[in-house]
């Protein structure tokens, strides 16, 4: 078996891999083609294992990102989709596609690599568990003022106002990632899931990502301030609960002192180390109970997933 990096010639067979490994999840098999288009993308990192008889039988892609960490920006790679073909599961070919990647990406800096995945498997490989997870902000809304906001989608040249509405709610939040400055990066493949912007006299006050089945539980929040932060509840919730996408480290939680706040890990949410970081600092804080965990906003690919 060859482990190699991705060449064009191997596209149709790693979205075919992928669609195969993932059959119940059939638009994995996009998400390898949709990050290709990041300006982050490395095709060093986009990895395939070949069999003895030169066919492409497994793929992994390991995504370099910057997150924020302990207050810091950190480079590192998210390791999914992994895929090997039915056929070839079970002989050792997702193992030597991790250990590759693993070993690529240390070559190249990284601090270390993240990823949901199955608990039982990847610590085998070194990831420790428990790394990172989810928050919820429960707000009741009825008793917010009502809004003076206008809303509209996201367009191109809002992205700057954007992201720096991302580094004023997420500087603090452990796991934060940086989307970048594509329009790309912004607006979800789903077609179900609106990103919209918030202006208040033509100013951009906020941002939200609105899947059409979860009206009230937005997948991203930003918010230029307090004021902005309830306003924008008020019109996502109408009056009814909502449950916000913020971190107890979040800029805008100071604006519901009565929300129910919480970040939990997940035994799936896993890290591997690639060199010494903040990470191990991190870590050990969160699992004295010193530091709320960290939680991931995933890139936009993977809402097809």
């Amino acid at each position: 078996m060859i482990i190699r990096s991705e060449t064009p010639q191997d596209y149709a067979a790693i979205a075919d891999i992928n669609t195969r490994a993932f059959q119940e999840q059939s638009g994995v098999g996009l998400i390898p083609s949709l990050s290709r288009h990041r300006n982050l993308f490395d095709p060093d990192l986009s990895l395939v294992a070949e069999d003895d008889q030169g066919n492409v039988v497994g793929h992994a892609l390991f995504s370099p990102v910057n997150i924020r960490l302990m207050g810091e920006s950190l480079r590192v790679v998210a390791l999914g989709p992994i895929a090997v073909d039915p056929p070839a599961q079970r002989t050792g070919v997702g193992g030597a596609l991790i250990e590759r990647g693993h070993e690529l990406a240390r070559a190249k800096g990284y601090s270390f690599c993240f990823l949901l995945g199955h608990p039982s498997y990847y610590p085998r490989f070194g990831y420790l568990t428990h790394a990172h997870g989810a928050s919820t902000c429960k707000i009741q809304t009825g008793d917010l003022p009502e809004s003076d906001l206008t809303v509209r989608k996201l367009a191109e040249s809002d992205i700057p106002a954007v992201r720096d509405l991302w580094l004023h709610e997420e500087a603090n939040v452990d796991f934060a990632v940086d989307a970048g400055s594509q329009f790309i990066e912004w607006v979800s493949p789903n077609p179900a899931i609106t990103a919209s912007v918030y202006l208040k006299n033509d100013q951009v006050v906020g941002f939200t990502r609105i899947h059409r089945d979860k009206l009230r539980s937005p997948s991203v929040f930003f918010a230029r301030d307090p004021e902005s932060a309830r306003k924008m509840a008020r019109i996502i919730g109408g009056g009814e609960v909502v449950d916000l996408p913020l971190h107890p480290l979040s800029a805008s939680v100071g604006a519901f002192p009565n929300a129910e706040v919480s970040a939990q890990t997940w035994e799936a949410a896993m890290v591997y180390p690639l060199q010494p970081s903040l990470f191990e600092t991190y870590y050990e804080q969160v699992k004295a109970g010193k530091r709320a965990s960290g939680r991931v906003i995933w890139m936009v690919a993977f809402d097809i997933a």
